[in-house]
């Protein structure tokens, strides 16, 4: 299954380009640690949720984002996905529960127990011509 186009500037697209192409689907975490917590948590993190999520069946990518403030390190994950059934075979009938990491209780100041799922309609950036 081909999931290019090429968009009005000349880019090729993955899947989503403003409603000419299939939609794709993010699932959105988002978690806080203490400051002290930050980089400790960073590479926990990324060695057993980020590469663990692109190494699914199915998955498209994933993107780590990270931002230290004063009172919190603050995570978010974006996993992309080229149907609701692909993100289903690992997250069971509920798309939004979370799937905490072994060691996220250590670390994390919450513990949300909901994703946020959304529709990708435009995504333009990925390959340029």
């Amino acid at each position: 299954m081909d999931l290019t186009k090429k968009s009005a500037a000349g880019k090729v697209e993955l899947y989503a380009s403003a409603g000419e192409a299939k939609p794709i689907f993010a699932r959105i975490w988002r978690g806080r640690t203490r400051p002290a917590d930050f980089e400790a948590y960073t590479r926990y993190l990324y060695e057993f949720g980020v590469l663990k999520i692109e190494r699914m069946e199915g998955n498209l990518g994933v993107q780590m984002f990270r931002k230290i403030t004063e009172e919190a390190g603050e995570f978010t994950v974006t996993s992309f996905w080229p149907t609701l059934d692909s993100i289903r075979v690992w997250s069971g009938d509920d798309l939004t529960r979370t799937r905490h990491l072994e060691r996220d209780p250590e670390f994390l100041l919450e513990m949300p127990d909901r994703v946020t799922l959304v529709e990708v309609c435009a995504n333009d950036w990925l390959i340029s011509a």
